[in-house]
C-alpha cells in the first residue's frame, strides 16, 4: 500500500528543519499506536527478522514534498511558501489494512519537533496510489535518498553512488534480505536471486547526496549518507518489485530512506 498525504501547516509562518525525517517516522509510530499498541510496537521494537542481527520493518516515506520552499541554513531549516505540502508513504501490509491504515491519518496533526522549531501540520486528505506491476521489469524514481554502504579495511561505512559497480548487488542482496524475512513466503527458491537485478538510468543531472542525521541530539545520534534525484530500472518477480515499492530499497526505509514510485 502506497498513499499521498496532503499537509496544510497550522502557521502562516511553517519552518521545517533539515533533519525531519526521524520526526516523521516517529508520528508514523504514534499514529499506529492510537489503534493497534501491539502491532505498532513490534514494528518500532523489533520488526521482521532475518536473521539475529538483521530486522525490518517494511515501511518506509517520502521526503516532504514542498514546492518553491526557500531553504535558510541560518535558521537550519526549510520554509514552507505554498498552502499544503505533500507526503507518500508506503506499507508492506495485506489487502485488508490498507483502508484502515490510511483511515488512521486522515484530519491527523503531524508535529514535527526539534529544541529550536516546533512545526505542526494537519492532514487533510489521505489518497491511495495504485501499484499496478504487470511486467517483470520496474522503472522508479528515487522520492527520498537512498542509502547503500559497504564496510572498509577499517570496518567503516563508505556510502556508495548509485552508479557504483557494488551498489546494485548490495541493493539486491537488502532487498532479498527483506523478502526473507516475511513469515509465510510460499517461494524462497534460489532462482529469485539470480533474477533479480538492478540497473541504474543515467538522467540530466547527477544524483545529489545528502548527509543525515538519525536521532539527532540523542546517544544514539547517527550520521548516514544517501543519493536521491536519480531514477533505476529493477528486473525481477513481480512480488519483490511490489516489496521495493511498498517496503523501500537499501537501508534505514523506516527512518525515511529508499523511498520509490514509478
Amino acid at each position: 500500500m502506497q498513499f499521498r498525504l496532503t499537509l496544510r501547516p497550522t502557521s502562516t509562518q511553517t519552518l521545517v528543519p533539515f533533519n525531519y525525517a526521524y520526526r516523521l517516522s516517529a508520528f508514523i509510530y504514534s499514529v499506529l499506536a492510537d489503534a493497534d499498541v501491539q502491532y505498532a510496537q513490534f514494528l518500532h521494537d523489533q520488526g521482521y527478522t532475518y536473521s539475529s542481527t538483521r530486522r525490518f520493518k517494511l515501511f518506509t516515506f517520502s521526503d516532504l514534498i514542498m514546492p518553491q520552499a526557500r531553504v535558510d541554513a541560518r535558521a537550519g531549516g526549510l520554509w514552507v511558501n505554498s498552502p499544503t505540502i505533500e507526503w507518500v508513504v508506503s506499507f508492506y501490509v495485506d489487502e485488508a489494512a490498507q483502508h484502515f491504515i490510511m483511515g488512521l491519518f486522515q484530519d491527523q496533526k503531524c508535529v514535527i519537533a526539534s529544541p529550536r522549531h516546533r512545526t505542526e501540520f494537519i492532514v487533510e486528505r489521505v489518497e491511495a496510489l495504485p501499484l499496478n506491476i504487470t511486467e517483470n521489469t520496474l522503472y522508479l524514481r528515487t522520492l527520498s535518498p537512498v542509502v547503500i554502504a559497504q564496510k572498509d579495511e577499517r570496518g567503516m561505512d563508505q556510502y556508495l553512488h548509485p552508479a557504483d559497480e557494488a551498489f546494485g548487488p548490495l541493493l539486491v542482496s537488502n532487498l532479498l534480505a527483506k523478502w526473507r524475512s516475511i513469515p509465510l513466503v510460499a517461494d524462497r527458491e534460489d532462482w529469485i536471486a539470480d533474477s533479480l537485478t538492478y540497473r541504474f538510468v543515467a538522467g540530466r543531472s547527477e544524483p545529489k547526496s545528502r548527509l543525515v542525521t538519525i536521532k539527532e541530539n540523542s546517544r544514539e545520534e547517527t550520521k548516514v549518507r544517501g543519493y536521491y534525484g536519480f531514477s533505476f530500472e529493477l528486473t525481477g518477480p513481480k512480488e519483490i518489485l511490489e516489496l521495493a515499492v511498498l517496503a523501500g530499497v537499501g537501508r534505514y526505509n523506516a527512518e525515511g530512506f529508499g523511498c520509490a514510485s514509478k
